[in-house]
């Protein structure tokens, strides 16, 4: 009944001044229907302060009804000039482009004056710029005390932490150009294995029907990304079965390694010219039309072979640094790994890259010495007990022998993804094992394997360029001298280090103080490399195991030429005995 008497005086128009109602003071019934119990809590003030509230109820009243509706026309009034006067680019997790902006992002002035931020740990690696010089937690190298023990209890305190824009919108200017970063998070069901994947997205937005100033903000990301990775090699490998069933890229970066120097591979110079100079001329824009212009399928093949610790890997990996690439390296001895995800990789590669298969021959791909005897075995028993029953003892023969070796590869479904009707072309494969004699012939057929190289034990010229590599000083990086001094006038090295005295009275013992060597010059180190070379057998070592060996004596030359001879004698008594363990 009160709230129709409101509504009848709403409608009906003042009959008197004495209503006393104006804009600033509404009438009593309409406070009542949107705040019940207002008349009585009005009269209890009236009575008992004097004091009439009804006209700053009124007031705040409307002022919250124009807020209202100023934020409801402003929200739609955006909307509509995003649809209509704005453009957007929108790019999903996974993606290198993500990684590129985000960490552009991550730089920019945005991430220190907004106010909704995400911390993370900035992660630091070993290739990482800041441990060129300076150890992560502030340890000056070039003063570090070499004979005391260091204490890394708490160097993740040290680590400094990077801050990023949090889930939601965030507004900047770029180049006078005004943008809005959102980054958002989305819940997905895959309807097959039923698995919720959360992934994330970003959204650049600029003013204007054009996406161009986006494009240029993408590609100046990208650009940065690439400036500070020009002597680097990214290392990639197949994504696990589970991303690749929710939808992500089938490679993911698992590394970003420092492009290893061709000079550091211990091989044949000849050899690494002539493979060089192969890859050099097939990576040639021009080559492409050349091959299709005769009906060559664009692919080269390498198969690197040799025992183990002669540099097949560390020289695929030089190749990738010469040349700029990234590496994608398969194991075929992954167990989730199917003929159809293979050929999936395959077919989602780059057009310029290094793929790598390790140990082949380890991979269930081997010739089978068996297969003939079986052969040999079916077709007596066929004139004896029929060919039927010779064919189901194949067949159950067979079964048995597939329950022992690894059949999630087959070699049709490695040769399919090689060079199959649907193949990627433009990248180079390369194969390595440590037994080529077992590898099928159809595998490293030309056209396939169209080079070949022989990876041996260490020549006594190999084993002097090892040496004198090994102990050559370092060329020191620019960077590091205002690195050092940076971080000297901000940390304070004591608290950063356990050296010497403080070792000591911390209860840690201090190491035995060890006599080091002096530098040499170029010409001493060439003359001791010459006599260290001449104390061992010739195509006897790999060269890891001498790199090994100079690891552990790596700033005394001398006293690695001293015990050699001693080294040299445990180890081929051990290899000679077969043994797995021999003495360093």
């Amino acid at each position: 009944m009160g709230l129709d008497k409101g509504l009848r005086s709403l409608l009906s128009p003042p009959q008197s001044t004495d209503n006393n109602t104006s804009l600033t003071q509404l009438p009593a019934n309409i406070l009542e229907a949107f705040i019940p119990g207002y008349s009585v809590i009005s009269k209890f003030l009236l009575d008992a302060l004097g004091f009439d509230i009804t006209i700053v109820v009124s007031v705040c009243f409307l002022a919250f009804a124009l807020w209202t509706a100023v934020l409801y026309l402003w929200k739609h009034a955006y909307a509509l000039f995003q649809r209509y006067g704005m453009s957007s680019i929108t790019i999903e997790s996974g993606d290198d482009i993500h990684e590129h902006v985000m960490s552009w992002i991550a730089d920019q002035q945005i991430s220190r004056d907004s106010r909704s931020l995400m911390a993370k740990t900035g992660l630091v690696s070993a290739w990482d710029d800041e441990a060129d010089g300076v150890d992560i937690a502030g340890v000056d190298i070039a003063d570090a005390d070499e004979d005391a023990f260091l204490n890394f209890s708490n160097w993740e305190a040290n680590v400094s932490l990077r801050y990023q824009p949090d889930f939601g919108r965030h507004r900047f200017w770029h180049h006078g150009s005004y943008f809005e970063f959102t980054r958002e998070a989305k819940q997905t069901m895959d309807s097959v294995y039923g698995i919720i994947s959360t992934k994330e997205t970003i959204n650049l937005t600029c003013i204007g029907r054009s996406t161009q100033p986006i494009k240029d903000l993408i590609r100046e990301c990208r650009d940065r990304h690439l400036d500070r990775g020009k002597l680097r090699t990214s290392v990639r490998r197949p994504a696990t079965r589970d991303m690749r069933n929710r939808g992500y890229p089938p490679w993911v970066k698992v590394a970003v390694r420092p492009s290893r120097p061709m000079d550091t591979v211990i091989l044949d110079p000849e050899q690494k010219q002539n493979v060089l100079a192969d890859i050099n001329e097939y990576l040639h824009p021009a080559t492409p039309k050349w091959y299709a212009n005769r009906g060559i399928p664009y692919r080269r093949g390498f198969l690197f072979y040799g025992p183990p610790g002669t540099g097949k890997t560390s020289f695929s990996f030089a190749i990738a640094g010469v040349f700029g690439l990234d590496i994608y390296c398969i194991s075929l001895l992954e167990p989730t790994l199917t003929e159809e995800d293979l050929g999936a990789l395959f077919t989602s590669l780059p057009r310029r890259c290094v793929v790598l298969l390790e140990d082949i021959d380890s991979a269930g791909l081997a010739h089978r010495a068996g297969d003939k005897e079986d052969d040999k075995v079916a077709r007596s028993d066929s004139t004896q007990i029929g060919a039927e029953i010779a064919q189901a003892l194949k067949s159950v023969h067979n079964k048995e022998m597939n329950k022992n070796t690894n059949r999630g590869i087959s070699l049709s479904g490695l040769l399919n993804a090689i060079d199959g009707v649907a193949s990627h072309e433009g990248r180079v494969l390369v194969m390595t094992t440590n037994f080529p004699e077992k590898l099928d012939e159809a595998l490293i057929r030309p056209g396939r394997v169209d080079m070949k190289v022989a990876f041996t034990m260490a020549t006594r010229s190999q084993i002097q360029e090892l040496f004198v590599r090994m102990y050559a000083p370092d060329e020191p990086s620019p960077r590091t001298k205002p690195l050092i001094a940076s971080i000297a006038d901000n940390t304070k090295l004591a608290d950063t280090r356990l050296l010497g005295t403080k070792a000591a009275s911390d209860g840690i013992p201090t190491p035995p103080s060890t006599p080091r060597d002096t530098t040499f010059s170029l010409d001493e180190l060439e003359a001791i490399a010459k006599d260290f070379a001449g104390l061992l057998p010739d195509v006897t070592f790999s060269p890891a195991e001498i790199q090994g060996y100079l690891l552990t004596r790596k700033k005394e030359p001398r006293r690695a030429l001293e015990e050699v001879e001693e080294w040299r004698d445990v180890t081929l008594k051990a290899k000679e005995a077969k043994s797995k363990v021999a003495p360093v």
